[in-house]
């Protein structure tokens, strides 16, 4: 029986060694007691924390939120800074748990509350030591809050103030003397600061300041021009981010147009005037203005004419006539002697009467033209005289008789017209250049239907007192 036990042994080591493996031989070989080692600390790390209750676990960089009280939001309290924005909050509990949490499972605050605070109005924040409080966003009781740090915060508030300020334009630019540089134009007019009521108090003004260094010879724009704030004594807040200060808009666009400039004279137009009157008797001032446009718009543009023009027939002797006549300025362009001024500024014009003098004359030369044509027109001139006003140099003025004068009326606009009619007559004399009549004239005509009786006047006739009826009294 031994024999064969021991023959049985013998072969199954021999499978054994045929096998290549043998049990006893696994803890000699290394990687495999590495790797057996491993497994079993890990174990025993898992078994050891479950049941440590002791360790503390820290959660970093939870945000602090700032609470008002119903008090503080009346007083319009608002708290500009704090010493420290995040808090750490230290939990203990099982390790399990605690090393899951972040910081969106808690919540850290302040409070202020002007009971337990002072504010003093004036020109400077208040400051104040808060308690800072944590909390768990949801309830588990497998852990608690330890210990919070920052314990407290020190923050500063101020009652909240909010302020329009108009930008005043401070764009300092020059431009090459054959161009003309416009108004530099903002992108905003005005910029709302916002802030502790102490600091905004502070500011006195608001500035767009910047100085273009070039001579400009076409549109210049300026993509952000830095505002800058003035305090009350006219200072220069060169850093205001320490006044915890905000404006909806920090930088201004800035445009300046440049335009091509000319000098035009400027010309005033008369009529009914003489044809020898001096033109160093009739002056405008100014003589000349300048005008800025593209060049395009200006190179048609050699003088610009006042708006209406004298009419002699309205002027009467003696000493000097004054107008202030508009100047139309041409579209495209702009009157750049006056900056500021309106697009229609005014010329004065001055008519030099001084050694005219003015008489009146009767006549009878009246004549009328354009008589109605067509069968069945009766047309009788009833007025035979006329007593005309006339201005002139007093050599030739003097001499005028009735001779001198001619008065035409004309029907053209009274061919569908019957009865008597007022025509008006033009004046005009003969002999004398310096010479012109003043007011206005009229004659009476009588337009009839023919009867029985010849016409007495027909189509491209004329008709004067002797072919007419009874003259009728002198108008």
């Amino acid at each position: 029986m031994d024999e064969e036990n021991k023959r049985f042994s013998e072969e199954e080591g021999e499978a054994e060694e045929k096998r290549g493996f043998h049990w006893r031989r696994v803890f000699y070989h290394n990687p495999f007691v590495l790797l057996f080692s491993f497994l079993a600390a890990v174990v025993m790390w898992f078994v050891m924390a479950a049941g440590n209750e002791d360790s503390p676990y820290v959660i970093h960089d939870v945000p602090i939120e700032v609470k008002l009280s119903t008090a503080a939001e009346e007083t319009g309290l608002q708290v500009f800074n704090l010493s420290s924005t995040t808090a750490d909050i230290a939990v203990s509990g099982s390790n399990i748990v605690t090393s899951k949490l972040t910081a969106e499972n808690f919540s850290a605050s302040v409070t202020l509350n002007p009971a337990s605070t002072k504010l003093v109005t004036g020109n400077t924040l208040q400051k104040a030591v808060l308690e800072v409080k944590a909390e768990k966003k949801n309830v588990i009781a497998d852990y608690s809050i330890a210990q919070v740090t920052p314990q407290e915060v020190t923050v500063e508030y101020d009652r909240y103030a909010e302020v329009r300020f108009p930008i005043e334009n401070n764009i300092k630019y020059s431009a090459d003397p054959n161009y003309y540089a416009g108004l530099a134009s903002l992108s905003e007019d005005s910029v709302i600061i916002s802030g502790p009521e102490s600091a905004v108090n502070k500011i006195s003004r608001v500035s767009a300041d910047y100085t273009v260094n070039e001579m400009l010879r076409e549109d210049k724009v300026i993509s952000a021009c830095a505002l800058t704030l003035y305090d009350q004594n006219d200072q220069k807040i060169s850093d205001y981010t320490g006044l915890y200060l905000s404006m909806n808009v920090e930088t201004v666009g800035v445009t300046i147009p440049v335009m091509s400039k000319k000098t035009v004279p400027l010309v005033v137009n008369t009529i009914n005037g003489p044809k020898n009157f001096s033109a160093s008797r009739i002056t405008v001032e100014p003589a000349e203005i300048s005008i800025a446009g593209s060049e395009e718009a200006l190179k048609g543009i050699d003088e610009i004419a006042l708006s209406h023009a004298i009419d002699f027939s309205e002027l009467s002797p003696y000493g000097e006539k004054e107008f202030q006549l508009e100047i139309p300025i041409p579209t495209g362009v702009r009157d750049i002697t006056n900056v500021g001024a309106s697009n229609m500024s005014t010329a004065k014009v001055t008519v030099n009467l001084n050694g005219y003098e003015e008489v009146d004359v009767v006549t009878e030369n009246i004549t009328l033209s354009n008589i109605p044509a067509g069968k069945g027109k009766l047309v009788n001139l009833t007025t035979q005289s006329l007593q005309i006003s006339l201005v002139g140099a007093e050599a030739q003025v003097t001499k005028l008789t009735g001779e001198s004068i001619s008065c035409t009326a004309d029907l053209s606009n009274f061919a569908n017209q019957t009865g008597s009619v007022a025509v008006p007559v033009t004046v005009t004399i003969s002999g004398v250049d310096s010479c012109w009549p003043v007011g206005s004239y009229t004659v009476y005509v009588n337009i009839a239907e023919e009867t029985d009786t010849p016409a007495m006047a027909k189509a491209g006739g004329s008709s004067n007192a002797s072919e007419t009826v009874a003259a009728a009294p002198q108008e």
